[in-house]
């Protein structure tokens, strides 16, 4: 993930040292990668003293406070109370509720876990997407399907209405079977996504009750070659069939900030 602009300033943040072990309660020996989400330890964890985590620990998103802009390695990582050597400072841009970030929906995460969906049916000509959308009909309007491989490799379709089990989409050309692997991009203005499991992109999830950091959704966007970085626009994609197209989404992170919310006690 990275800082795209700030709402109110214009401008990014910039980049600040700060006290960061990538976990809570050991002299980290755990990669932590560049782009990934970080927090601050809440008053009631503090048995090691205070300072920026990974932010799938614990609680996970609990005092977000920005995003890591170098890899922690698995050595050399150190805790405020270790006995022999101090707390490392390490890059990171902090984020506030007015702060733009961009994430993609890659198909694997930075560690190489697949990050995409499978399962579903279409057939050919049909326009019924049937797959798990979880709890809550109507939550993956304005969504889009792109599938990855099989007979409707590359092709991108714009969702006008769902069920908890089936989307309704434009015409696929080819036909669907539940091997296939594709992705699902959530709406511009959603209202949660589903970071992976290195909070450095997006993941994949169509069902609405399994997305869920909050955020507040703004515009999602492709590129591809020979296409380059745009908003999707159903006027202009829906029905295409693009090859090794990837998939953004800008959106901010306004509650549980700790600059802004303070940190939380428990």
């Amino acid at each position: 993930m990275k800082v795209v602009r700030d709402l109110l300033g214009g401008g990014k943040p910039s980049p600040i040292e700060l006290p960061y072990n990538g976990d809570e309660d050991v002299d980290s020996v755990t990669t932590r990668y560049k782009g990934s989400l970080t927090k601050i330890m809440d008053y009631d964890d503090i048995d090691h003293g205070v300072f920026h985590t990974f932010a799938g620990v614990a609680t996970a998103m609990e005092n977000f406070s920005g995003i890591l802009e170098e890899e922690q390695g698995i050595t050399g990582n150190y805790l405020p109370d270790d006995a022999d050597y101090g707390v490392k400072l390490r890059h990171i841009t902090p984020c506030f509720p007015s702060t733009i970030i961009r994430a993609e929906y890659a198909q694997a995460d930075a560690e190489g876990t697949d990050n995409y969906d499978t399962g579903a049916t279409a057939s050919a000509a049909g326009t019924t997407f049937t797959q798990d959308l979880g709890a809550t009909a109507d939550s993956a309007i304005g969504g889009w399907i792109y599938m990855l491989n099989g007979a409707a490799a590359g092709e991108l379709h714009y969702i006008t209405n769902n069920t908890t089990s089936a989307a309704t989409t434009s015409a696929f050309t080819n036909a669907v079977v539940a091997t296939d692997d594709f992705l699902f991009i959530s709406p511009a203005n959603c209202r949660t996504l589903d970071f992976d499991a290195t909070y450095t992109g997006i993941k994949s999830e169509t069902q609405d009750d399994l997305r869920t950091d909050a955020v507040v959704g703004i515009m999602h966007y492709i590129e591809a070659p020979g296409i380059p970085f745009q908003r999707l626009d159903r006027d202009k994609h829906d029905g295409l069939v693009i090859a090794n197209a990837r998939f953004y989404h800008d959106f901010t992170i306004p509650s549980k900030n700790a600059w802004v919310a303070g940190i939380a006690t428990s």
